[in-house]
Order: structure tokens, then sequence, then C-alpha cells
């Protein structure tokens, strides 16, 4: 265990407390909540930075890393759709997509090999940060940019999902 990766079970352990001021009803509570939600975020950052640096990717961490991340977002998902006329739908879609991913990457992991982050998945990741920080902000209801955030993320998760599967499907074929 080192330390990028202890810093990402840091960043699980922050899910519940997350939740718990998430689902509160004064505004101190909710910006509660998206603190935490951008320091487990920001923590991703640190969490990779120091990974490359002192040269300590591994296989683990390259599991945890998106596990961790699958986690945060998807807890505010649930929280969002709970509690902030966050559409069901568009939960479903993007949690669809994370749970396919998580599971190939698991196969993949299982199998002996490993599935990285893409740059599509990376900025798949910024755009649910974005998303989900503005979507907590305390605002009094839902504007134009909670739409175009939304669109863009769901237009990237689809495009990083696919290509998440078209390279597995590469990787298999060639071994």
């Amino acid at each position: 265990m080192n330390l990028p990766n202890t810093i990402t079970v840091a960043r699980v352990v922050m899910v519940p407390f997350f939740l718990v001021f998430a689902f509160g009803q004064s505004t101190a509570d909710r910006i509660t909540a998206l603190v935490i939600f951008l320091v487990a975020s920001l923590s991703d950052i640190l969490d990779g930075y120091l990974a490359r640096k002192n040269n300590q990717i591994s296989r683990l961490g390259q599991f945890l890393d998106p596990t961790a991340d699958k986690l945060l977002v998807g807890a505010a998902l649930v929280a969002l759709v709970a509690e902030r006329r966050f559409p069901l739908w568009a939960a479903l879609i993007l949690a669809f997509r994370e749970i396919a991913v998580q599971i190939l990457r698991t196969s993949i992991v299982n199998g002996g090999g490993t599935l990285p982050s893409s740059p599509a998945g990376k900025a798949k990741t910024v755009l649910h940060i974005w998303l989900v920080s503005w979507w907590l902000l305390p605002w009094g209801g839902i504007n134009v940019v909670h739409g175009i955030l939304l669109g863009l993320a769901l237009v990237i998760s689809v495009i990083s999902g696919t290509e998440y599967f078209t390279t597995a499907r590469r990787v298999r074929t060639s071994a």
C-alpha cells in the first residue's frame, strides 16, 4: 500500500460523509457536501500525480482509482436524484456506463491485463465533477448551465464507454 493508493482509499472513505451532508437540509450541509465532493475529486489528481512522479503506478491503483471515482460520482447521483431534481433517466445512463466499464475493467484485470484510463475517460471524469459540483450548489432552481453540463456529460460518457469496449475488443483479439 503506497501513498497514492492510501489517498485513493481515503477518497472512498469520504463517500459516506459526503452522503450524510448531501442529504442534509440546510445550506451549510449542502455546502459541506460540495466541499467534501471537491476535496475527494481533487485528491484524484493528487494520487495520480504522486503515482506517476514516484513511479508507484500499480495494478491495485489502476483498479482502485476508477472504482473510487465511480463510488463518489455514483453516490452524488443518488443524492442529486433524491434531493435536487436531477433527472433519473440521465442518472441511469451515467450509472449504466460506469457499471459496464467497471465490469469490463475487472474482467480484463482478472485475466491478467490492464485497461488504463483513456483521455476520453479522463475528460468524462472532469465533466462529471463539474456536473455534480454545479448541481450540488445550493441554487434556487435549475438553469441553462445545468442542462449544458448534463448534455456534455451524457455525450462524453457514451463516447468514452464505446472507446473502452472497442479497445478491450482489440486487446482480446490480439492476445
